[in-house]
């Protein structure tokens, strides 16, 4: 992993989505892992240490609420913004994402000009927004 650049994992078990979010990212000059199951999320975290997380949280093996309660028991990771997105509830959803240990909670389907404002201000030194980059 470069070290000027920060790695989002995206953990989500829809295809799409994650290819659609891996372009989105990549456009800001970000590096993205993928995770396709919880403890597919969990092992990425604890070996490649990414700079920020979005879990899916009705990831398949293990549950994403479970998936963010086992990375926070990590104490390399505990500082790592995790961004929960769900399909469903949102309201209780969100109130169980914060608690589990998530810095907030987006619906699926993204917004992606809101969750590129998200990542700006999580990740603010580590790169470029989506517009600066389109721009040159």
């Amino acid at each position: 992993m470069n070290q000027l650049t920060a790695t989002i994992l995206i953990a989500d078990r829809d295809d799409y989505t994650r290819h659609h979010l891996r372009s989105l990212l990549e456009l800001k000059g970000l590096e993205v892992l993928e995770a396709l199951d919880g403890q597919e999320a969990i092992d990425m975290a604890v070996g490649m240490r990414p700079d920020l997380m979005l879990i899916q949280l009705s990831l398949p093996i293990v549950s994403g609420f479970t998936a963010i309660r086992r990375i926070r028991k990590y104490c390399e990771l505990r500082s790592v913004p995790i961004i929960a997105v769900s399909v469903n509830k949102p309201t209780s959803n969100r109130n169980l994402a914060l608690a589990a240990g998530c810095i907030a909670h987006v619906e699926d389907p993204t917004e992606f000009y809101l969750l590129d404002a998200l990542i700006d201000q999580l990740l603010p030194e580590k790169h470029l927004s989506l517009s600066s980059h389109l721009v040159q």
